[in-house]
């Protein structure tokens, strides 16, 4: 059975704690495109619906022919609409941007912070405070 290796000469892939440098990371809680393009198209078919629904009917076309020629103008209509409130707030979000200055250690006692497997919760709930900003510099 073979152990898990020690430290930077056990392991040649891992650099040497001289050789690990420092780095500045950027800060952000960026929006998620997939949810605001998903969302629109979700309104425009409501959108859809509720104007094939209400409007008058023409003999010369079923519901389903009126519905489907809605959905596809409000649909597209939706996901622009979308797309255009994800940019506003994706520029909101680099606004709010911070850096954090980062080093990598070898050794977990030489960090300010460890983080193991049990600090998803406490660093969900963290990020999650308005007082964030405060806590990270």
């Amino acid at each position: 059975m073979t152990s898990a290796p020690d430290g930077p000469a056990d392991d040649p892939a891992r650099p040497a704690p001289d050789a690990l440098e420092h780095r500045d990371l950027l800060v952000r809680r960026a929006p998620r495109v997939q949810v605001f393009l998903l969302g629109g198209a979700l309104l425009g078919a409501i959108a859809a619906l509720a104007v094939a629904a209400t409007g008058s009917d023409n003999p010369e076309f079923t519901f389903g022919s009126t519905f489907g020629y809605f959905l596809v103008v409000f649909g597209i209509v939706g996901v622009a609409v979308g797309a255009l409130v994800w940019l506003v707030l994706d520029r909101r979000s680099r606004k709010r941007a911070y850096t954090v200055h980062a080093r990598a250690v070898t050794d977990a006692a030489e960090a300010d912070w460890a983080v193991g497997s049990g600090d998803l919760q406490q660093w969900s709930q963290k990020w999650e405070d308005e007082g964030r900003e405060n806590d990270a510099r």
